[in-house]
């Protein structure tokens, strides 16, 4: 149900906002890993990298559970059996894992528990995620994924979807969630349900086309039938530009704002059109020349 993220902020701010005290009660920042590969987003859909928070574990055999690492993965589980030696070739979709199948189903056995960070305005919402690695039959890069659990949704959000993410509410859930060898699986999964301690409103459907990305992805708008779509001041320069600019102008002259994904094709000239430029001429100009017949 999951298919749209947001997460806008720097690397290095990221870092900041997922500080934590570790098992020493001593303030941290957790390190990244691979921070080249992720690029922030207003507008983040499957197949994309994303912040995922993890146990330094994972990666370290002898590293203390409770330290944290920021690791770019993709969004869309690729489980590491999976023999195929490209991952786009997975048949199953796996940006979503419901909590009540999880553990039954071959995908989602034996990986990592993550936690996966989006920016929000005033701090990070954390869902909760498993991870794995996959890596080529025939050697190459291994590949780290992901995929959100999703709940019931809680009774505030059951008007717009049947399911929600598995938000991970304050810093000892998360703690509980990370901390695979001090907190067993039954314990971490007991973390796992709806919560109504959210924020949200609608957005603009230009969020349905990945590759908008601009901060209107995120401006809340109004709903009903009589609603208009908020235009921003953009918006309105750029279309303010298309009515008035001549076509034939070079295109290095075209303005460059983030509103530039609106455009306006220009109309068809077919023969109904012509048709219907004559006979407005003939109702203004008698004497106009008729189109010949055949």
């Amino acid at each position: 149900m999951c298919g749209r993220t947001a997460c806008a902020l720097g690397a290095d701010r990221i870092r900041r906002a997922c500080v934590y005290r570790d098992n020493r009660g001593r303030i941290r920042q957790p390190e990244w890993r691979d921070a080249d590969k992720y690029s922030p987003s207003y507008n983040k859909s499957p197949q994309s990298n994303s912040p995922v928070l993890v146990s330094r574990r994972h990666f370290e055999k002898d590293a203390d559970s409770s330290e944290r690492v920021i690791a770019a993965m993709r969004w869309g589980l690729v489980p590491a059996w999976f023999r195929e030696d490209d991952p786009s070739k997975m048949q199953y979709k796996t940006s979503n894992c419901r909590s009540d199948t999880m553990m039954e189903k071959l995908s989602y056995k034996a990986d990592g528990k993550d936690d996966d960070e989006e920016w929000k305005g005033w701090k990070l919402l954390t869902m909760a995620g498993i991870f794995d690695c996959w890596e080529p039959p025939d050697g190459g890069d291994a590949l780290y994924t992901y995929t959100i659990i999703t709940v019931d949704a809680s009774k505030g959000l059951s008007a717009i979807h049947n399911r929600m993410p598995a938000i991970l509410d304050g810093d000892e859930a998360i703690r509980k969630w990370l901390d695979f060898t001090e907190v067993s699986t039954q314990e971490a999964l007991r973390l796992i349900h709806s919560t109504d301690n959210i924020a949200f409103h609608p957005v603009s459907t230009i969020v349905n086309n990945s590759r908008n990305n601009t901060p209107e992805c995120l401006v809340p708008i109004g709903l009903g039938p009589k609603t208009e779509t908020k235009v921003s001041t953009s918006s309105k320069m750029m279309l303010d530009w298309v009515k008035n600019k001549s076509p034939k102008k070079e295109e290095d002259d075209l303005p460059r704002w983030s509103s530039q994904f609106i455009q306006i094709a220009a109309p068809k000239r077919t023969s109904a059109g012509l048709m219907h430029q004559w006979l407005k001429k003939e109702e203004g100009d008698p004497c106009a020349k008729k189109p010949k017949t055949q």
